[in-house]
């Protein structure tokens, strides 16, 4: 096999990141209650893999976890678990809890109010208001 890199499968972890394990266990179990076939995910996976390939600023990794990410919102929306109005006002409670989250904190959603919803910051978050006691 030319252009492979070998892989030491006993040292690599599974997941670089925490998010990524729990994005996969959410998948198999809406597989295991019953949500969609596992055919119905793989091929929402496909798809979603040929329809954004990996861009020139991301790892092979990074991109297949946005890929998965993606294909994950697009069939919990399709099956009716969920709006994309639902998944969007999440993230952007999530975001708004990571800009009023103080540097170094685990992030709380319960931080999300504490930044104007309507901010439209898009920056760094040194210009950021921090949490508030």
């Amino acid at each position: 096999m030319s252009g492979c890199v070998p892989v030491d499968l006993d040292k690599t972890p599974a997941f670089r990141e925490p998010w990524q394990a729990k994005a996969f266990a959410v998948v198999v179990l809406l597989h295991r209650e019953g949500h969609f076939t596992w055919d119905d995910w793989v091929r929402t996976l496909a798809e979603e893999i040929a329809a954004s390939p990996q861009r020139a600023d991301e790892d092979a990794e990074l991109a297949y976890h946005r890929q998965f990410l993606t294909a994950l919102e697009k069939i919990v929306a399709t099956r009716g678990l969920t709006t994309p109005e639902a998944i969007q006002a999440r993230k952007l409670a999530w975001r708004r809890a990571y800009l009023a989250t103080p540097h170094g904190h685990p992030v709380d959603l319960a931080a999300a109010g504490d930044i104007d919803s309507n901010d439209g910051h898009d920056g760094d978050r040194d210009q950021v208001p921090s949490a508030r006691p």
